[in-house]
């Protein structure tokens, strides 16, 4: 077991540093972003990246407080007038939901999220963090509602603090040179360092945090009543069920990565425990983060070790900073938000509006709107009802029923005998059958698991019918991953309007000419080539 636990003690070792060196400043950042306070957002980090870590399932994860988190517990602050009493019940309540997920094995249904519905969330979170901050990265206090803070814009010009401003570009600056310099390098906490200590010497007159509790808190349940289950209720289903995306999604980037494949049902058992402890030290919920996943892999993280060594930090810098992260400027922490804000943008999305189907942009939009200026759960529930109800008009619209000859199957038969036993058996061969949509990538991804020897995969569209934009990503990514892997990837039969999508998504790995096929015979050609190709 401790061989296990120790078998990779280096990597984990620098993988916790590095993501402790990451993770500190955005916790401090989310915490102040939800309105708990920066203690919270380390309280947080700290019982997630822990918990998560030892009890998750998604190899080289890291977790702590997040961008959907921060909003919807800054969301849920307003609704109940500051009652952290419902905010940390909520938080607990929303641990033992993830929980009940994981044991009812409803991990997987995350595969099922359409792209757009993903997307538009995402981007609407990240539009949603960078107007919350505008106010603050001028020296000036900000709401914790949208439409609020909109409406103060033209006031910023009269109360801007002149000296907050500076501060805030100058942690702009910062973070972007050391992103030119080397991208490995921990740009926020070194920007948020530099711009402390210059309006500490400069003796600046600026928002601070303010002191952060040099202990931490006893455990302890909140005094919930009556009068507060409906809100609780309602604020941990939110919380479960943005937490739990957030984790997932986190899960799949972790198993691109490593080529690695999670298990969704214990990883939302892992962040429920670490939601749950969040709770009970009156901390920040988290979920799993793609920055500190990141971090963690590229340092060389692969077991729940650097997720110790994570927390540890995080844990001593508590008890050992707190007075010293007081002086950090609000302006600061603004200019940090704002920076991930911009990076969690769909980039790649919003710049294929023009060539996604219309279905797939009507639904991003939809879900953008809502998630800014209505309620993230209803963003994603509505996102989720109008994506099926376009899919199923699809279907509809759509001619399934074919006729043809056996003339291919029989010509398969006949020419398969020619190929060496070990490349028949090596190689495997996925139909796609109608409609190729968002939720075949799950059975595109089960297969591949399975079989993890083939050394050639044919990808047969005789029978695809069209295609939507969460496939088109899901293939062109997966085929670039397994050419990457010396893996052979041949497209037969790719035409019509599953050629015309691909095309017009710019899907390059797919459409590969070099590995195109129109008839089975032809692939049968290129296998033998390959074989010759080996031997000279």
């Amino acid at each position: 077991m401790l061989n296990n636990v120790f078998k990779n003690w280096s990597g984990d070792l620098l993988g916790g540093i590095m993501t402790a060196v990451v993770a500190l400043p955005v916790a401090m950042a989310f915490g102040v972003a939800s309105g708990l306070g920066a203690a919270a957002g380390l309280y947080g980090a700290m019982c997630s990246g822990l918990f998560a870590a030892l009890f998750g399932g998604t190899k080289g994860q890291q977790s702590g407080p997040t961008g959907p988190i921060a909003v919807i517990v800054a969301t849920m602050l307003v609704a109940n007038d500051g009652n952290l009493v419902i905010i940390f019940a909520a938080t607990i309540l929303g641990g033992f939901i993830q929980i009940a997920a994981g044991k009812f094995g409803w991990g997987e249904l995350v595969r099922y999220l359409p792209y757009p519905v993903v997307s538009g969330f995402m981007t609407g979170i990240a539009l949603i963090i960078i107007l919350l901050h505008v106010n603050p990265l001028f020296g000036i206090k900000g709401s914790k509602q949208v439409l609020e803070n909109i409406s103060h814009f033209p006031n910023i010009a009269s109360e801007l603090n002149v000296a907050a401003l500076a501060i805030g570009v100058l942690t702009f600056i910062i973070i972007y040179a050391m992103k030119l310099i080397s991208k490995k390098l921990p740009a926020s906490l070194i920007a948020l360092l530099v711009a402390s200590t210059v309006s500490v010497m400069m003796n600046l007159d600026i928002p601070r945090i303010g002191e952060i509790p040099s202990q931490l808190p006893i455990p302890s349940l909140p005094p919930i009543t009556l009068s507060m289950l409906s809100a609780i209720i309602d604020g941990a289903a939110t919380i479960a069920l943005l937490g739990a995306i957030d984790s997932l999604l986190t899960s799949l980037i972790a198993d691109k990565l490593l080529r690695s494949h999670h298990d969704s049902n214990k990883e939302l058992v892992g962040q429920g425990i670490g939601m749950i402890a969040a709770g009970l030290m009156s901390g920040l919920a988290g979920a799993g983060s793609t920055t500190r996943t990141l971090a963690n892999i590229d340092a060389g993280g692969r077991t729940p070790l650097s997720g110790v060594v994570y927390a540890a930090i995080i844990f001593m810098v508590i008890v050992g900073l707190g007075k010293v992260a007081s002086v950090i400027p609000m302006s600061s922490l603004a200019a940090i938000l704002i920076f991930l804000g911009i990076g969690i943008v769909d980039w790649r999305s919003l710049k294929d509006i023009p060539k996604a189907p219309r279905a797939d942009v009507l639904v991003m939009m939809v879900v953008l709107f809502m998630t800014i200026f209505i309620d993230l759960i209803s963003a994603v529930l509505l996102g989720m009802a109008l994506a099926s109800v376009l899919f199923v008009k699809k279907i509809t619209d759509a001619q399934l029923s074919e006729f043809g000859s056996l003339d291919s199957i029989s010509e398969l038969g006949h020419l398969a005998e020619e190929l060496p036993p070990d490349v028949m058996s090596e190689t495997c061969v996925y139909t796609f059958d109608g409609p190729i949509f968002f939720g075949e990538t799950k059975n595109v991804a089960s297969v591949i698991k399975d079989a993890q020897n083939a050394k050639t995969l044919i990808l047969n569209f005789e029978h695809a019918h069209f295609i939507d934009q969460s496939c088109c990503y899901y293939l062109e990514d997966l085929v670039d991953n397994l050419r990457k892997s010396d893996k052979l990837v041949i497209s037969l039969g790719l035409d019509g309007e599953v050629r015309k999508r691909l095309e017009k998504m710019e899907c390059r790995a797919v459409l590969d000419e070099a590995f195109q096929a129109d008839k089975w015979k032809t692939v049968i050609s290129r296998l033998k080539m390959n074989i010759k190709e080996k031997v000279d």
